[in-house]
């Protein structure tokens, strides 16, 4: 390039997909997720996450450059204060677990 910069640094990264499934007591969260990650979907589904029990869940699925993790770990620990989970499903990295 002429100005001496290489081509990559114009190009811009592959955003990240974090998905979270909130159960349906802590959808409230669904709106604070959606100020702080405009790049977001919410859709309602249901699971067998929480103990193999059938459970109705708001599907949460963040595209970002990177999620800021002491935003995020305050956002489950909220989740899991409104309802009676003890872990929270997510997926990251094409990876789903529970935190």
């Amino acid at each position: 390039m002429e100005d001496g910069t290489s081509s990559t640094q114009n190009t811009v990264p592959f955003p990240t997909l974090t998905i979270l499934y909130l159960p349906m007591e802590a959808e409230t969260i669904v709106a604070e997720i959606g100020q702080k990650y405009n790049n977001m979907t919410a859709e309602d589904c249901t699971g067998f996450f929480a103990g193999g029990s059938e459970r109705r869940f708001k599907k949460v699925t963040i595209w970002s450059q990177g999620i800021d993790s002491l935003w995020f770990n305050a956002i489950v620990a909220r989740v899991k204060e409104l309802s009676d989970l003890t872990k929270i499903p997510i997926v990251s990295g094409g990876i789903m677990y529970c935190i």
